[in-house]
């Protein structure tokens, strides 16, 4: 369907589905019953740029209003106003561009495919301490895994994302553990490698307009092995005491010197 408005034609789209946004006009959205119901209930969000966007299903307070251009008939005024739609916006000319953006209860496959480009910070292995290990010593091991929120955009709304490391997967010289920071006591001599995967869950927010979402399913980041050299320990020479000579020391290292 085309409606005239200020001499420029503008279709009508249909109300857009979950986790995805439409291109239309003020003057398309007055004119279309189905996207005035679609939006009666939008947040809307202006832009820097003197855009115009139309949040649906978001969890911020939104205003039971129209979008509609100045001059509303007397009919369509009543029938706003008896419905409970006050406080509505009027917005001009009917050619200014508006964006639907429908933010609501997306299938987990949509969310995925949006949010696929964005990782963690692949995590690093600290090993304490780093050197001089002998056999029998305690070893702490850690990781630079934590929460970690980032800011992006998309269908024009700010949004973040927030990965949360939950479970943790070592292996450290042959033997798992599950301990986000394990303890061990040096084994065996020689190199030992260790690798570690960290699960992390995702989830995605838009600011100001939505909750925190979780996502499915998790992420699992694989940090790069780090390896450890543990030794024998070294035991000290025996001192024998000193004794009384008679005669000058000729080596020092010899008893009684």
């Amino acid at each position: 369907m085309l409606f005239l408005a200020a001499a420029v034609y503008f279709s009508a789209p249909s109300c857009p589905p979950a986790f995805s946004f439409t291109n239309t006009t003020v003057g398309a959205i007055s004119d279309s019953k189905t996207l005035s119901l679609c939006v009666s209930k939008a947040v809307l969000v202006p832009g820097s740029d003197g855009s115009v966007k139309l949040v649906l299903n978001s969890s911020a307070t939104a205003p039971k209003c129209l979008v509609y251009p100045n001059g509303l008939s007397p009919d369509l005024t009543f029938d706003l106003l008896s419905s409970g739609h006050t406080g509505c916006w009027s917005l001009y000319p009917p050619s200014q561009p508006v964006i639907i953006v429908n933010v609501g209860k997306p299938s987990q496959a949509k969310v995925t495919s949006e949010l696929q480009s964005f990782r963690p910070l692949k995590p690093m292995i600290f090993i304490n301490p780093t050197q001089g290990i002998k056999l029998g010593e305690r070893i702490a091991f850690s990781s630079s895994a934590k929460q970690e929120v980032l800011n992006c955009n998309l269908f024009r709304l700010p949004c973040r994302i927030r990965f949360i490391p939950i479970s943790y997967s070592w292996n450290i010289a042959g033997v798992k553990n599950k301990q986000a920071k394990p303890i061990i006591n040096a084994s065996q001599l020689g190199s030992q490698l260790v690798n570690l995967s960290v699960t992390y869950s995702l989830e995605y927010s838009f600011t100001g307009l939505t909750s925190w979402q979780r996502v499915m399913p998790n992420i699992v980041m694989n940090a790069v092995p780090r390896i450890f050299e543990v030794g024998r320990t070294v035991q000290p020479t025996p001192r024998l005491a000193p004794r009384l000579v008679n005669a000058p020391c000729l080596f020092v290292n010899s008893w009684g010197c």
